[in-house]
């Protein structure tokens, strides 16, 4: 199984947002054993970087996305990723379009966020819980 997995995800895990870090962890803890093939958009990497930064030192920092892209393989985005994404009508949130056309990309089954408006725009979306209800 694919999953994509949104911004707000990775960050419960590498902040330990309370009380969402336990389900985050739980589904790296899946990729890392191979059980599910985890990815994230390598521009959410920038992001990542800038709000684990705000608590954790450059060398943490470095270290933490390191492991990261380790267990969930990073989806690059081309031109033609940005424009099917500026045609997604439904979202006026161009980086949860953007996270689609990704999802799209690689095949995935699901896209696991807590973002409520990704949640309502697409089948596809589903919460850390439900996931791992699966």
């Amino acid at each position: 199984m694919k999953i994509m997995i949104d911004t707000n995800v990775v960050l419960d895990l590498l902040l330990k947002r309370k009380p969402f870090d336990e389900a985050a962890y739980k589904i790296f803890k899946l990729s890392e054993e191979e059980k599910i093939e985890a990815f994230i958009a390598s521009f959410a990497i920038t992001d990542i970087y800038y709000f684990i930064r705000k608590e954790l030192s450059h060398e943490i920092c470095i270290e933490a996305i390191t492991t990261l892209m380790e267990i969930a393989k990073p989806v690059s985005i081309a031109k033609k990723d940005i424009e099917k994404a500026l045609r997604f009508s439904e979202f006026n949130d161009f980086e949860d379009a953007l996270q689609l056309q990704c999802a799209k990309k690689i095949k995935a089954d699901y896209i696991v966020t807590r973002d409520e408006r990704f949640l309502k725009l697409t089948n596809k979306a589903i919460t850390p819980d439900e996931f791992l209800r699966l």
